[in-house]
């Protein structure tokens, strides 16, 4: 059953630097060849200011940019091991593009338990990241739901 005491508990900050390759390289591996994501000129083109983020490429900041978040949530009493991904939810309050250095604070939201089958529960925890570029602006909420068997 989860501590919901922990609520509210928030994970040390970290970085992640938005790499024009890598918003490229997301894109080719899912297939989306619309070329703003792969061009400067032709996000240009289309009127942004550089090649945007595609909508779902914030789930590379949180494993790749957050190297602590298995350890902060180990600290809070949730077995990693056990966890599924439930959901992925992203607010954006500002363009993203290459370059940009996002700092990312994640927080838990929300925690409960609810039974599962054979005995088991599943605690089911949501947690929130907002970001903030490097002039303090902020980018982007991001919500992971996570499912953990018990």
């Amino acid at each position: 059953m989860f501590d919901t005491s922990k609520i509210g508990t928030s994970f040390a900050p970290f970085t992640y630097e938005v790499q024009r390759g890598k918003i490229h390289e997301l894109n080719l591996a899912i297939g989306d060849m619309n070329p703003i994501y792969h061009s400067r000129e032709a996000a240009q083109a289309t009127g942004y200011a550089d090649v945007p983020i595609s909508p779902t490429t914030p789930t590379m900041f949180n494993f790749w940019g957050n190297r602590t978040r298995g350890s902060s949530m180990a600290d809070l009493g949730i077995d990693v091991s056990r966890i599924l991904h439930g959901e992925e939810e992203y607010e954006y309050l500002a363009p993203i593009y290459p370059d940009d250095v996002l700092t990312g604070t994640t927080t838990l939201i929300d925690g409960k338990t609810r039974p599962g089958s054979g005995g088991h529960s599943l605690d089911i925890l949501t947690l929130e990241t907002r970001y903030v570029n490097q002039h303090n602006q902020p980018v982007l909420n991001t919500r992971t739901s996570i499912v953990v068997r018990t």
